[in-house]
């Protein structure tokens, strides 16, 4: 038994050392590598205007928030609502930091006067040296941001055609409705005045009706 965990033991450093002179392979390989910028506070678009005037290949991910649209911008009946209108922003995932693609070793490489012009912090580094990611890393955190889309509240924008609904707002308040028409736009286009057409059930006659968009949500059941 203990022969056996001692081989146990053994593969897996073989294993680990193996994947450790791989990882030094590949950082040790010429050309252009995924470094991660650091930027001062505010100063995160401005990197990434700074690097496309260079054409360095930056990675800034994004995810789609529902945040509350602020209370000067709202429509005097929906003030009136109480209903807190929430509409499409762009958050960084990573804020402050910025994915760059660039070659350190490289002399004739203009990375040195992008980080200068945008006025960035310099590289994240551990142990002395600069942190790079695989391409590999890079795809998994791709793949995995996407489309994501966080939201605090229901999920009134992704209305459908034949979506159930309740009426939280306006004269046909409390009724239950189907959606005959929604909105077939990019969330980051939304606007609070924009419409849908919902069929609404009143006393068992279905009426189509417009309604803007927040005033209605999803039946839950």
């Amino acid at each position: 038994m203990l022969m056996a965990g001692s081989d146990t033991d053994g593969l897996g450093r073989v294993e680990a050392e193996r994947r450790a002179a791989e990882r030094c392979r590949q950082r040790e390989a010429p050309g252009p590598k995924w470094y991660i910028v650091q930027c001062g506070r505010r100063t995160d678009q401005q990197a990434l205007d700074a690097f496309g005037r260079f054409k360095i290949e930056t990675y800034y991910p994004t995810v789609t928030e529902f945040k509350p649209m602020a209370r000067r911008r709202l429509s005097q009946a929906q003030r009136r609502s109480g209903i807190v209108v929430m509409e499409p922003r762009e958050v960084a995932v990573f804020p402050r930091y910025v994915f760059s693609r660039i070659d350190l070793k490289d002399q004739d490489s203009n990375w040195r006067e992008a980080f200068d012009y945008a006025g960035v912090g310099g590289l994240m580094c551990h142990s002395g040296m600069p942190v790079w990611m695989p391409d590999e890393a890079i795809k998994r955190v791709r793949d995995r941001v996407g489309h994501q889309i966080h939201t605090t509240d229901t999920m009134r924008a992704f209305l459908a055609v034949g979506d159930e609904v309740f009426v939280n707002h306006g004269p046909f308040a409390s009724f239950p409705g189907i959606v005959e028409q929604g909105l077939d736009i990019p969330i980051e286009k939304l606007d609070a005045s924009m419409r849908i057409k919902v069929a609404v059930n009143i006393f068992g006659r279905a009426t189509p009706v417009e309604l803007e968009y927040w005033q209605v949500s999803k039946r839950s059941d």
